[in-house]
């Protein structure tokens, strides 16, 4: 059994403590029996406290065991793709949808994602895996709305040219410009 020494802030005292790793069930959002092997350090009155130095250790296994049950990717899987992607967090976010901040909680295990957000991190993985690149869905660039912007706002300009060449070896070219100005029928 491992003891350290640790400074407590909320008793305000030095002492030593006690390594304890225990099984538990934990809950997060809808699954309330995840088994979780969290750790904790026991004062000499018996007393659990999380870690000192990592207080955040528990929850991230909880976490990370939901997203195995849920199939979900883990935070290190989408930071990965995101890096192989060549995106900044912020890009990425915005790319996805998603709020720059989730992203980051999301991929430094401080959140699980969504089931929506999951999804959006799946179609990127595919997107990644077939092409290389994140395909882009933003509806104000979208073929569509181009098309639709090109011939409301275009004035189309067709040129006819007529070439007539002389009868005389000197190889002249005359020709004829005719233009017509439109839209589309």
């Amino acid at each position: 059994m491992t003891k350290k020494t640790f400074y407590n802030e909320e008793l305000n005292t030095t002492e030593e403590y006690s390594e304890v790793w225990k099984y538990e069930l934990m809950r997060v959002k809808d699954i309330s029996d995840l088994i979780v092997h969290n750790h904790y350090w026991k004062d000499s009155r018996g007393e659990l406290w999380l870690d000192f130095d990592d207080p955040n250790e528990n929850f991230r296994k909880a976490f990370n065991a939901y997203r195995n049950r849920k199939g979900f990717m883990q935070p290190n899987e989408i930071k990965k793709l995101r890096e192989n992607l060549h995106l900044s967090q912020r890009v990425f976010s915005e790319r996805l949808g998603i709020s720059y901040a989730k992203v980051s909680q999301i991929e430094n295990n401080k959140r699980v994602q969504t089931l929506s957000q999951e999804v959006s991190f799946r179609k990127a993985q595919q997107d990644y895996e077939k092409q290389g690149f994140l395909t882009s869905y933003d509806s104000d660039t979208s073929d569509s709305a181009e098309l639709t912007k090109v011939l409301t706002e275009t004035e189309y300009v067709d040129t006819a040219k007529y070439f007539y060449k002389t009868n005389d070896s000197s190889e002249t070219t005359i020709f004829k410009v005719q233009e017509f100005v439109g839209g589309v029928a």
